[in-house]
């Protein structure tokens, strides 16, 4: 049987990642442009009274001090004068209507006009929801619905309290996208799930360098990759997005890649790296995650850990056999599902 060591290893043909995520996604939430938003001044609201602002230091607490940041770096912003009553309008999930949607805290580049209360779209504001903090006071957290679907699990990941009287400290790690919609680095601050409040629209320029620094995490490598073309239109249909992380990487032309493991003296070729697939609010989120090439007899097996249910993510997952991979079909048959092409 030919041997899969030492090789880099792309998986073609029909689209294994679609075949493992894409079914709960399809036709689960509405699309971006269906979901209806309430203003934030509604009758019945109560009235806002704040004089919010923001001050960003390193973890330690030192200033900032004109220092560019690296990928890795964390950072601590600390929050003042905020209503934590404020922000009732918005999406009317998954916080519910009425409830204050707190604000989120990133550090990203967003374009000169970025502002929800400018009307700037959304795409001046694109950043991944698992890279950011959502600063929300306990009440509200605790409204998030957890049936028919379950939408606390993906937010508890990344909230953090606002205290009564308006004050949060809030952790952010510098972890922006490939691509981010502007070009003006910094820490951002602004409204939760659609709500619009000028007064909580807060920018803080903080230079990004590109060079590691002491806590950025090794760059990952294309030593497996498998399609995700077909994950990747479902899931910005329900206006969502798939993301890559700890290992993994979205390459330009629709495909995903995986970076080797050092781990292989059992003869099991291990890579890492988690694929998620979501829908907005995370509503629908799926995980493929650290995928094996596994040796048995006559078969070669790929096998990842893929999430448990429909709206787990990475928090519940199970190793599950994705393909096989005969001997006869290493390399010679790329129309067939879980062929692979051999890169000495």
């Amino acid at each position: 049987m030919p041997r899969v060591t030492d090789m880099r290893v792309i998986v073609t043909g029909i689209c294994v990642l679609a075949v493992v995520l894409t079914g709960p996604i399809a036709g689960q939430v509405p699309t971006a442009d269906a979901v209806p938003v309430i203003p934030n001044d509604a009758p019945g609201f109560p009235a806002i009274v704040e004089n919010p602002s923001i001050r960003v230091t390193f973890a330690d607490g030192s200033a900032i001090d004109g220092r560019a940041v690296h990928r890795g770096d964390v950072l601590l912003v600390h929050g003042t004068g905020f209503d934590p009553g404020a922000n009732r309008g918005g999406y009317p999930f998954p916080i519910p209507p009425g409830q204050p949607n707190g604000v989120y805290a990133l550090y990203s580049a967003f374009p000169q006009t970025w502002q929800p209360s400018a009307d700037a779209p959304a795409a001046t504001r694109t950043h991944p929801h698992d890279r950011m903090a959502w600063l929300i006071t306990p009440d509200a957290r605790g409204s998030i619905p957890r049936v028919p679907i379950d939408m606390y699990r993906s937010i508890a990941r990344v909230a953090q309290p606002m205290d009564a009287d308006g004050t949060f400290t809030a952790t952010v790690v510098v972890d922006p996208p490939a691509t981010t919609p502007g070009d003006r680095w910094g820490i951002y601050v602004y409204p939760a799930a659609g709500a619009v409040n000028a007064a909580e629209e807060l920018f803080v320029p903080i230079d990004y360098s590109t060079e590691p620094g002491p806590l950025t995490p090794p760059e990952p490598t294309a030593d497996l990759i498998l399609d995700a073309s077909g994950v990747i239109g479902p899931s910005a249909a329900a206006g969502g997005s798939v993301t890559a992380r700890d290992g993994a990487q979205r390459l330009p032309d629709g495909r995903v890649a995986f970076s080797r493991s050092d781990d292989a003296a059992d003869g099991v070729i291990r890579y890492v790296g988690t694929v998620t697939a979501a829908a907005r609010y995370n509503a629908v989120e799926v995980a493929l995650a650290d995928p094996w090439i596994e040796q048995r007899e006559d078969t070669t097996v790929l096998t990842a850990l893929v999430s448990t249910g429909p709206n787990v993510g990475a928090d519940e997952m199970r190793r599950i056999e994705i393909t096989p991979l005969s001997a006869t079909d290493l390399g010679t048959q790329p129309s067939r599902i879980g062929t692979i092409e051999r890169h000495r």
